[in-house]
């Protein structure tokens, strides 16, 4: 405990140096837990449950030309040394030491799908020939576009010609080489085609100015294996975009406390969700947190960030004077002289005749055949209610419909895809909430810190969803710095660093 806080005080001194969050991958999944192991659909689901923004993984091609991942060659637990001397039968026969089965590169992006805003970066690991690497590469890219996985993908890979096959064989493709010892200048990772550069840490602690200038060209960085504190405090100094860690839990204990002296110190404008983070689900807003709004306002400007309209939301807190950007952007209101006032209106086209028969399919399909009510709400603004109980439920059949956003969210990759072209979000207790694409909360956000001239680096968001498909889940996927709610009524407690 002395060590860390000895490391989190000196990294209080740098703190105003720092322009960019470094993110947490876990290093071949989640599995320093018990019953877990590396690169296994389990170690998977903990970092996907543990919310960590990236996963390393590996992948190798049988002699079957199968997609298997492991990191190999050996496969734990078993005689077999080397899995591409396999084929993909033997290799799926084999059980790992936690009990799970090698997982084929297939099931490991179905479960990866799952969560959308989880990063994947893909090692292709090294083959005997150019040929057999050649082949690897087209099978990956090939799988890729079949499940369209680029959305989260990052190439990555020891064979500099595995790297430059990828390049040739998906344009736009995001490729790093990885390096133990070689260091690559920025102008090569440019020429080539590269996204960015993952090193071991011995290659560059003593050519920082690599880092450096790679972050300057607009590249990414990425170091390993990452698992102390002054290797953390290396990686922040050099504003390294991901740590690859062993410990994704302890490196997340620890970036947390970091990022809270950072906030301290940087943070102007802080934006709340209402519901969730507030307020029980259109509840009045308690005393308790009407306190901490008061506090916070003698030190930062503070406003409200909603789904809802803002005459909803004011009313809701209890006409609490401070100003609301609603409906995910397209309303905004201030208080001016003492008194609530819309000062922006703006409304959006929708095609009624799609939403209909969109919404209509996905009722089949899922079972939602029955509902009170209309199968659609229509918003004067544009925003579109896809209430899966209709527009009039019954209040307990509401509220025990969907809770935990279980059936929602299984639902919603399909709904994110039909309404592409729209912002799609898992909306109250029942609905999702379909929007212009340009409506959403970071966006709002945004254009109101335009306008007050501050910068991305010194708004904090304050919400309870930021899961794929929650609300607030651009906040998290743009990169805006942010923190979780889990439990409204602990809100005093949870922000008590920021008085």
């Amino acid at each position: 405990m002395k060590r860390l806080l000895t490391t989190i005080i000196a990294f209080a001194a740098v703190l105003t140096t720092m322009s960019a969050q470094t993110k947490i991958m876990a290093h071949r999944g989640y599995y320093a837990h018990p019953g877990s192991f590396e690169n296994t659909l389990t170690s998977l689901k903990g970092a996907q449950k543990l919310a960590v923004e990236a996963v390393e993984l590996d992948v190798h091609l049988t002699t079957d030309d199968s997609l298997v991942i492991l990191h190999g060659p050996k496969i734990a637990g078993t005689n077999y040394a080397n899995v591409q001397q396999l084929d993909y039968k033997t290799v799926r026969s084999c059980v790992l030491p936690n009990g799970d089965r090698v997982p084929s590169l297939r099931e490991y992006f179905t479960q990866a799908k799952k969560t959308t805003g989880l990063t994947l970066f893909l090692e292709l690991k090294a083959h005997p020939t150019p040929e057999r690497e050649t082949l690897l590469a087209e099978k990956v890219i090939a799988l890729c576009d079949e499940m369209n996985m680029y959305d989260q993908m990052v190439f990555i890979s020891f064979s500099e010609h595995l790297c430059d096959e990828i390049v040739r064989l998906k344009k736009g493709a995001l490729v790093m080489p990885i390096s133990s010892s070689k260091t690559f200048s920025t102008q090569e990772l440019l020429d080539r085609g590269f996204a960015g550069v993952s090193y071991h840490m011995s290659a560059v602690m003593n050519k920082t100015h690599l880092l450096d200038e790679a972050h300057e060209a607009g590249l990414q960085t990425v170091l390993w294996p990452v698992n102390s504190y002054d290797l953390a405090d290396f990686a922040i100094r050099h504003n390294v975009d991901y740590v690859s860690s062993d410990q994704p839990q302890a490196m997340q204990n620890l970036m947390g406390a970091i990022r809270e002296l950072k906030w301290k110190q940087t943070k102007k404008l802080i934006a709340f969700d209402l519901d969730g983070t507030l307020t029980q689900h259109k509840q009045p807003l308690s005393a308790a947190n009407r306190a901490v709004l008061d506090t916070l306002a003698t030190r930062y400007e503070i406003i409200m960030a909603g789904a809802g309209n803002c005459k909803r939301i004011y009313t809701q807190m209890g006409e609490y004077p401070i100003t609301i950007v609603g409906n995910y952007g397209m309303e905004e209101s201030r208080i001016v002289d003492g008194e609530f006032k819309i000062v922006r209106t703006e409304k959006a086209d929708v095609d009624r005749k799609f939403m209909d028969k969109k919404c209509m399919e996905l009722r089949k399909k899922y079972g939602y055949t029955s509902y009170k009510g209309d199968p659609l709400e229509y918003h004067e603004s544009g925003m579109v209610t896809f209430g899966l109980l209709g527009t009039k439920p019954d209040a307990a059949d509401k509220l025990a419909f969907d809770p935990d956003k279980i059936k929602r969210r299984e639902m919603y990759p399909e709904v994110k895809e039909i309404f592409k072209d729209y912002s799609v979000f898992i909306g109250g207790t029942t609905s999702f909430d379909i929007t212009p694409k340009q409506y959403n909360k970071y966006d709002a956000v945004m254009r109101y810190a335009a306008e007050k001239g501050y910068s991305k680096d010194e708004i904090l968001f304050v919400g309870d969803d930021f899961a794929d498909g929650g609300n607030d889940s651009q906040i998290r996927i743009y990169g805006m710095d942010y923190i979780r709610i889990d439990d409204y009524t602990r809100l005093p407690e949870k922000l008590h660093f920021l008085f």
